[in-house]
């Protein structure tokens, strides 16, 4: 019988239990398909003359009261089988469904069915082998169906026969299965025969000749469509494993990454040279060319920092979304303009800077502030400017993460709204407590104002005896090099040339960072948070030389050889 001319009966059962002799049936339903649609539907509660379980009627929602006055299995499994006919028996798992049925059939003294039986667990074993739970939740979710009534017959029922007409329209255009009999043979294939499908021309071509050919060292990726257009940008630390992952085991990837690979006809790279150099080219790639498969990194995001303005006697400290080199000082940047709020409130709620305007400082007297034990009020002079100079010092250490007493009286805070029973303050105290906790850690990588963080940062390389060193000026990496961990003569003299290009006198100072190069700027902060364990950084600051900034490179590197750095 060709596959547009059979019946399909899918029925789901809802049981007290997992053992079709000894549990019973408390609900029923059939979703019965034909010609490509759903025609009917058939659906019941059912008395199973015993109460049920809690832990069922958690699953299900069934309670023993919503059976008591339903009628028992023997009253309705023949409206059942009428419904069923000669059609074929459709279920996920058919062999549980199916022996509760035949159970309560032989109680009832009725022959087992012999209909037809397919199960659609046994078709997603065979058609998304790469699925990692073939479960009906897992494959309604992998077609996009959404399960109305989960863990109730009826709507198990109707997502199992959405998943049934998605499996048969796989399996004629993939596997060439017409009729009925090749459909029920081939649910118990072996995988490797099951497997043998025809593979798109177009795939079959990137999979045998552009994934052999991709690299295994960093850079970025272009995934392209039939016109050549760039679908999706990404980067890698090994180009060969990343791109590769996309074309493994389709069906276990998320719809929008399986919608991207449907639509990907040619890849195309760039290889970098290291991770952190494929980092910062994949951010300036995207917004670039705003490929339509990337989301998160298409617009540079408006990332806050942290102002102390120190061109005034008695600095006050704010957040702004630009840098720029008018002498204060900047440390960042945070997550949003959400966080840097809060940051500048703690530092005025533990430290004692001045919130006042400069009209209202100049009066020469005491504010509210000052009152509210906010400020040590320094526009009254005296020993008051001693102090305040102490607290901006206390605050720059603070900001650079060198100072955890804010993180301590947090915690102490936490403790007591816990002993005083106020819940909700406690958990608020934990969660500021846990955000400051990664800000210090981040801004301990580097230590210093962002436009004043000048370093080398040294890096295992991607090969053997091998290192990566990474210059960054003004807050941004410039260069990167890559040497051996033993250098010979030409070696270093190379390395003293790049250092003095970007350590030398002749560098200028950036007038402002906007959007974009703040995003740099972020990049490169993230970076070095998660490669603080293995990621040594050198600093430099206006007065040493690049003699002594080579020195202290080549100091590092021999310890290293030598085994004195951990």
């Amino acid at each position: 019988m060709r596959l547009q001319d059979v019946t399909f009966v899918v029925t789901d059962t809802e049981t007290t239990g997992g053992k079709a002799g000894a549990d019973r049936v408390i609900e029923l339903a059939a979703v019965k398909v034909r010609g490509g649609a759903v025609v009917d539907r058939f659906s019941q509660l059912i008395n199973p003359e015993r109460s049920i379980p809690r832990r069922i009627t958690e699953i299900t929602g069934i309670t023993t009261g919503m059976v008591f006055n339903q009628p028992v299995a023997a009253e309705v499994f023949p409206a059942y089988l009428d419904f069923l006919g000669e059609a074929v028996f459709v279920a996920h798992h058919a062999p549980f469904d199916l022996g509760f049925i035949n159970a309560e059939l032989e109680r009832m003294g009725a022959p087992a069915l012999a209909n037809p039986v397919l199960c659609t667990l046994r078709l997603a074993r065979r058609l998304l082998a790469g699925l990692r739970s073939k479960g009906l939740g897992s494959v309604a979710a992998f077609y996009g169906i959404t399960i109305d009534g989960r863990h109730r017959a009826l709507g198990d029922a109707e997502a199992t026969a959405q998943v049934l007409l998605r499996f048969l329209e796989q399996l004629a255009g993939e596997h060439e299965l017409e009729t009925l009999d090749d459909l029920l043979a081939f649910q118990h294939r072996t995988y490797a025969r099951a497997a043998g499908r025809r593979e798109p021309a177009y795939l079959r071509r990137i999979r045998e000749e552009v994934l052999p050919a991709l690299p295994p060292r960093p850079g970025v990726y272009f995934l392209k469509d039939r016109r050549g257009a760039i679908l999706y940008i990404g980067k890698a630390r090994r180009l060969s494993d990343r791109v590769r992952s996309y074309f493994t085991a389709i069906e276990a990837h998320p719809p929008r990454i399986r919608r991207l690979v449907e639509a990907v006809r040619d890849v195309a790279w760039e290889e970098t040279g290291s991770e952190l150099a494929a980092l910062l080219r994949e951010s300036r790639l995207i917004k670039a060319h705003q490929p339509r498969f990337n989301r998160a990194l298409r617009h540079e995001r408006s990332r806050p920092f942290i102002r102390l303005d120190t061109t005034e006697p008695f600095p006050r400290v704010s957040w702004t979304s630009y840098l720029r080199n008018d002498g204060a000082e900047y440390f960042g940047p945070l997550g949003g303009r959400r966080q840097a709020e809060q940051v500048v409130d703690l530092i005025h709620r533990f430290f004692k800077l001045r919130e006042c305007d400069d009209d209202t400082f100049a009066r020469g007297r005491a504010c509210l502030y000052a009152e509210l034990d906010r400020c040590g009020a320094p526009c009254e002079g005296g020993a008051a400017a001693e102090h305040y100079a102490r607290e901006v010092e206390q605050v720059r250490a603070f900001l650079t993460g060198r100072d955890t007493s804010v993180q301590q009286r947090i915690e102490e805070a936490m403790h007591r709204a816990a002993r005083a029973l106020d819940f909700e303050a406690a958990a608020r105290y934990r969660d500021g407590l846990h955000r400051l906790r990664r800000l210090q850690e981040k801004q301990q990588c580097i230590a210093a104002s962002v436009l004043d963080h000048h370093a080398v940062l040294l890096q295992p390389g991607l090969e053997p005896h091998r290192v990566q060193l990474f210059l960054v000026r003004y807050g941004r990496l410039v260069d990167t090099v890559t040497m051996p961990r033993r250098p010979a003569s030409p070696d270093v003299d190379a390395l003293k040339g790049k250092l003095a290009e970007w350590f030398g006198t002749t560098q200028v100072e950036p007038e402002r960072y906007l959007k974009k190069e703040v995003d740099e700027v972020r990049i490169l902060a993230h970076w070095m948070y998660v490669h603080r364990e293995d990621a040594h950084q050198i600093s430099w600051h206006p007065g040493m030389t690049v003699e002594a900034l080579l020195a202290s490179i080549l100091d590092r590197l021999t310890r290293e050889a030598a085994g004195a750095v951990p």
